[in-house]
């Protein structure tokens, strides 16, 4: 089943349930389908038979997700680009889209006439606009490109790698399966830690749709106080950790990083990076009931393709 199928059905069957909370901010599936609908089918006004991939610029907004979602039910590709991407970086990818239709969801992207911007008050007022619908067979297929994440390259320019709607779907298939079963994951929560321009964040944004889990953000500015982010995490109900080997490093740093500060987490799922046994192992004496499973894969084969269970004999 394709990655917008799979959504559809989470949408139909629990509309009310959270698909994303960040910085104080929530969003229902039901809001995130018709929201993005609506945002959909202006993308397919204004751009029409163009279908070039759309720049979408920000941090974790849940009009981030909608506006990736509203890409992909308009039949384009979608570009996210965090607002921690150095101004020159953020000109370059924009280049190499060639003038691309911009998604500002947040402001310092500095592409004034190098782009087609949409600002954060004018998609906010598209959303709210009942009138506009989009037509389900303008949506990204098998083949399609579903998303464009740029790499820094060899050479040091950005470098853009196409993932398709089928090799998403796919992965999804897979992912769904880490740490438990897919009913599992239902209603479960999905710590979101990278931000959506870094590949890793696929596995929790889109295991989650898939399974029509909760996507929960730690945000740029909750990451800066490891006292106000951990505090967050205590209120969290995270069931699924996703993030580097690093961040988890970071927070092991602080003693009260342990079982009784998330009791509901039941898996550690890491990408990006090398996993130490060190790290390992005081993640298995922190946290004894929780599993900890090491994924790898480059960016090209989506996000990850392989995964182990670390075990203490290991």
């Amino acid at each position: 089943m394709l990655i917008l199928d799979k959504i559809r059905r989470h949408v139909n069957n629990t509309p009310d349930a959270l698909v994303m909370i960040s910085a104080g901010q929530s969003m229902t599936y039901a809001e995130l389908w018709e929201k993005s609908g609506r945002l959909a089918a202006e993308i397919e006004k204004i751009q029409g038979s163009d279908k070039a991939p759309v720049m979408v610029f920000g941090h974790k907004d849940p009009l981030m997700l909608i506006s990736f979602i509203a890409c992909a039910r308009s039949g384009r590709a979608y570009c996210p680009v965090d607002i921690s991407t150095p101004v020159q970086r953020v000109s370059d990818i924009a280049e190499t889209i060639d003038k691309p239709l911009v998604l500002a969801v947040e402001q310092g992207h500095c592409l004034e006439g190098k782009a087609k911007i949409i600002e954060r008050d004018e998609i906010n007022q598209l959303i709210c606009d009942a009138n506009l619908e989009i037509a389900e067979d303008l949506e990204v297929s098998d083949e399609d490109t579903y998303y464009i994440i740029f790499t820094s390259g060899s050479t040091g320019k950005p470098k853009g790698v196409e993932i398709s709607c089928g090799a998403l779907s796919r992965f999804t298939d897979w992912s769904a399966g880490l740490g438990g079963s897919e009913e599992d994951k239902q209603g479960a929560r999905f710590l979101n830690q990278a931000p959506f321009s870094f590949d890793l964040s696929v596995m929790d944004v889109y295991t989650a749709l898939a399974t029509g889990g909760c996507i929960f953000c730690l945000d740029k500015k909750l990451q800066l106080s490891m006292a106000d982010m951990l505090a967050e995490l205590g209120k969290s109900k995270v069931k699924y950790w996703i993030s580097t080997p690093s961040f988890a490093d970071m927070c092991l740093a602080d003693r009260s990083f342990d079982e009784h500060l998330i009791p509901e987490l039941e898996n550690f799922l890491f990408c990006g990076e090398k996993l130490t046994n060190r790290t390992a192992e005081k993640l298995m004496e922190r946290f004894p009931k929780a599993k900890v499973i090491n994924t790898y894969g480059p960016t090209e084969s989506t996000v990850a393709v392989t995964d182990v269970e670390i075990t203490k004999e290991m």
